[in-house]
């Protein structure tokens, strides 16, 4: 057996054993669901970042990089990582004090309304089981690649590891194995980069030796890019992947699980911080490709080919294993919250005891894992469709309800179920006449913000005459009631340690950026102008 199969073989069965560890603790449906409520910020911030960066990150977005797009990318996720302090602020930190187990229920709890619960569900269920087949099916190519197994059976392998550590574990073993995996790729790809970096001229060259590269998009290291749109479908796409991971429930509802309030924070720094920092070092090891393999025909794989051919193949396949790992926990996570979502929030049945409740979940859970492996084997739907779906519909359904659901004093239960599906309705509407009749929606006419705005008018007006319940007036006053266990004045200076830690991190990556970065790429192009004249 090759190497690189020894590596799946061996990364999988850690991440099963971990995943049978974590299920002996399950004792009941709120350990399933949202891991008893006594995560660390450790776990929380693991849990995050490995389902937010999945396999897409290390393909779709090393890719754009590559193509010339780094300032574009680079740009999006800082944009994006505020979220992470924002989100928890505003919202995350809230829905935990709702005490419930999934993000539908917190609605249905907000709003005393059943329609609203079950229509956030079929909205989740919608989105993330895209994300779902789509994560599932990059994995098993990986998979195929590394381990040379036909792709039924690379499919089959990566949707049985998905499904028996979820299944069995729930939240526990979910939580617990992404932030092994997290720490896995993380400490890979770091010490991969260090290898590509010296095969391609050193990573403090790396700004001069791209500007004096015919081969290299011209401009891409400027501040526009390598044209005059990419500034501004940055800054768009970065505010609505801003909102998405503030709100959405494979992100904000990581909070549920959280030990205390404290912890949502500081996670939410660390994985700002994280997301920013690594994403940016792995967008470097990208673009230094281009000084040894410019023009690839398949910039998704570029990555791939760093760790088959710029790295000692120990390391690669650490590295090819560590991006595995990061499709197989992003995989897991959605596995697991559209299973959730189902059992509790649309079918919505009772149980005499929890007992029945968890084995019902779990066979909810295999069902669904089951329907996806059929439509990812037959390749029912396209990649294309799967991407208008997984994108950020949930953040333009709900994300403006989300919001005004803890801060708004005039948004009733019928303005929120209004706002809601016309949100949906509006993106998928928007999104298929983008798509199919080309036109322009681009920028700040983008699908997610003319669905933001419909979402928006539709809340206002649907809460014109409509007084609030009691239920309602009286669940959001208990909202913004600070929990006694939250007072503590330790946790505050701690939590202020966290704050400082991200304004001078803040100063110090822009202060480099700027130096090493700006400053170098404005001189070597003075020197290239200066050569040619």
């Amino acid at each position: 057996m090759s190497i690189y199969l020894w590596g799946v073989i061996t990364s999988i069965l850690i991440y099963l054993l971990v995943g049978f560890y974590a299920g002996r603790k399950v004792k009941n449906v709120e350990d399933y669901y949202v891991s008893g409520r006594n995560a660390s910020t450790f776990l929380i911030t693991g849990t995050m970042f490995a389902s937010m960066l999945s396999i897409n990150g290390f393909m779709g977005d090393t890719a754009y990089a590559y193509s010339g797009y780094i300032t574009s990318i680079v740009l999006i996720n800082t944009i994006c990582a505020s979220g992470y302090v924002i989100g928890p602020l505003l919202f995350g930190r809230f829905i935990r004090r709702a005490k419930v187990n999934t993000m539908p229920s917190y609605f249905f709890k907000r709003f005393n309304s059943l329609r609203i619960k079950r229509f956030a569900g079929i909205v989740t269920v919608i989105s993330l089981s895209a994300y779902f087949l789509s994560v599932i099916k990059g994995t098993s190519i990986l998979m195929q690649s590394l381990t040379g197994f036909n792709e039924t059976s690379a499919l089959l392998i990566s949707w049985g590891c998905i499904m028996i550590f979820t299944l069995y574990s729930g939240s526990k073993g979910v939580i617990l194995t992404d932030t092994i995996m997290c720490i896995f790729f993380l400490s890979v790809t770091i010490v991969a980069g260090s290898y590509v970096f010296n095969s391609t001229g050193g990573i403090a060259n790396l700004v001069t030796n791209l500007v004096n590269n015919p081969l290299a998009p011209d401009g891409m290291l400027s501040y526009k890019g390598i044209d005059n749109n990419s500034l501004f479908y940055a800054v768009t796409m970065g505010i609505i992947w801003m909102i998405t991971v503030s709100v959405s429930p494979w992100q904000a509802g990581r909070n549920l699980m959280a030990k205390n309030e404290h912890v949502i924070f500081r996670s939410g720094v660390l994985t700002a911080l994280i997301t920013v920092l690594f994403l940016f070092y792995l967008y470097l090891i990208a673009i230094s490709i281009i000084q040894i393999n410019p023009n690839m025909q398949k910039p998704e794989e570029v990555i791939i080919w760093a760790a088959y051919k710029a790295m000692p193949e120990i390391v690669g396949m650490l590295l090819l294993t560590g991006i595995m790992a990061a499709g197989l926990s992003s995989a897991s996570t959605f596995l697991s919250v559209v299973s959730f979502s189902i059992s509790s929030d649309i079918l919505d049945i009772k149980f005499k005891n929890e007992k029945k409740q968890l084995n019902f979940t779990r066979i909810v859970l295999f069902i669904f894992s089951i329907i996806i492996l059929i439509i990812a084997h037959y390749n029912i739907l396209s990649i294309r469709v799967l991407a208008w779906f997984a994108s950020t519909i949930i953040a333009a359904s709900w994300g403006y309800v989300a919001f005004a659901s803890v801060w708004s004093k005039k948004l009733t239960e019928r303005g929120a179920y209004y706002a809601m599906i016309s949100g949906f309705l509006t993106f998928i509407i928007a999104r298929f006449l983008k798509e199919y009749f080309d036109i322009p929606l681009e920028n700040f006419l983008h699908p997610f913000f003319i669905a933001t705005f419909v979402s928006i008018l539709s809340g206002i007006l649907g809460s014109q005459n409509q007084m609030k319940t009691k239920e309602e007036i009286k669940f959001q006053i208990f909202l913004h009631i600070l929990p006694k266990k939250e007072s503590n004045i330790l946790d505050y200076k701690k939590d202020k340690i966290f704050a400082w830690i991200i304004i001078i991190s803040g100063i110090i990556i822009s202060i480099l950026l700027i130096n090493y970065w700006a400053f170098a790429y404005e001189d070597a192009i003075n020197l290239k102008l200066s050569m040619k004249s």
